[in-house]
């Protein structure tokens, strides 16, 4: 897919300050107050993550879950990781084409041009709302194909071997994401990104802020402190997504019960998903920022 060649915020932020003191730190009222809105729901993101309070079903069901915990064997979780590491590079090196044919990666970049021309244009709500649309369009859809997905092969009794299917299904709606507002998924700095960006999605209590730190750095918003080999970057992403989904994957692998334990891929899916949505909207008004 011929993408547009937007360069990555890290590009930009060194000259961050000294712009928008030339500017007088002026930018249109409609993207100052998505800007700050967008800000207030992170904030609520990571006070949610980190004040999540137990309720008696909740108590009950970490009961339950410690249970079944029990029961699932030591080599599960090792196995599960080893598939999701085999998988994102096998979709990286050659999934990617294949993910492409399932969506018109040109009408997407045709779709941002035309909204960035709007919004730079005349920088509204309903011109920001008309971006933020484009990566919208096939969540829906994308969730819908997990649920079926992981409850079809949960009820024959099949767990880890749809994980490919599932981290395709994945990796489409977060391209689908990037390539709406403008960024090329096919990058190996992208690709970094979404591998952070996974691992931050899933991460809860105070792991979320940590994790959140370290997609900030790669796009730029705030200095670098640390950097992982790709092989790591893949690993960490990998570990996230076998913690998230070794028990559902150890339900789903049992015949007749098998279909509860495909729910998990939906949640999952939409955990990631809502919070790459939210960063990749903070990048591209953070560019705006930068008059990007």
């Amino acid at each position: 897919m011929e993408v547009l060649d937007t360069a990555p915020l890290f590009v930009y932020v060194f000259t961050y300050n000294r712009k928008e003191q030339k500017e007088g730190g002026k930018m249109s009222t409609a993207l100052e107050k998505e800007w700050k809105k967008l800000l207030a729901k992170e904030e609520k993101m990571f006070f949610s993550a980190e004040n999540k309070k137990e309720t008696k079903l909740d108590g009950k069901i970490k009961e339950l879950t410690g249970m079944i915990e029990e029961k699932i064997p030591e080599k599960l979780e090792s196995a599960l990781d080893a598939a999701f590491y085999k998988a994102f590079f096998l979709i990286f090196e050659k999934g990617t084409g294949v993910i492409e044919k399932t969506f018109r990666g040109e009408d997407l970049l045709l779709e941002f041009q035309v909204n960035d021309f709007r919004v730079d244009r005349k920088p509204t709500k309903r011109s920001l709302l008309k971006m933020e649309a484009a990566g919208k369009k096939s969540k829906l859809l994308n969730s819908a194909v997990t649920t079926v997905e992981g409850i079809g092969l949960g009820a024959l009794g099949i767990g880890i071997p749809d994980i490919p299917v599932f981290l395709g299904m994945l990796l489409k709606g977060m391209y689908e994401t990037a390539a709406s507002y403008g960024y090329d998924y096919n990058k190996k700095e992208e690709q970094i990104l979404i591998l952070r960006m996974i691992a931050a999605g899933l991460a809860d209590g105070t792991e979320k802020r940590k994790a959140d730190k370290l997609v900030e750095e790669w796009m730029g918003l705030v200095p670098m402190s640390v950097t992982f080999t790709f092989e790591e970057e893949v690993e960490r992403a990998s570990e996230k997504l076998a913690d998230a989904m070794l028990m559902a994957k150890f339900i789903q692998g049992l015949p007749l019960v098998g279909a509860a334990g495909g729910i998990s891929n939906p949640i999952v899916y939409q955990k990631i998903s809502q919070y790459a949505a939210l960063k990749y909207k903070k990048r591209y008004l953070a560019a705006k920022r930068l008059g990007a």
